[in-house]
């Protein structure tokens, strides 16, 4: 389950990670995760979610 506010029907809710649509992970250059969730809102609205993972040594 993922937390998200709905740009378009401006709610807070949970949403299944089956209602996920696509996942993107990239490192920023300070080595810090950073994954992008896009999904489907219970509206119908598309949306995405970025979210920050751990720090990478280097």
């Amino acid at each position: 389950m993922i937390v998200i506010i709905c740009a378009a029907c401006d709610r807070r809710m949970l949403l299944p990670m089956s209602m996920v649509t696509g996942l993107d992970r990239r490192v920023d250059l300070a080595g810090q995760v950073v994954y992008e969730l896009a999904y489907t809102c219970w509206c119908g609205a598309p949306g995405a979610k970025v979210v920050k993972g751990p720090t990478l040594a280097r």
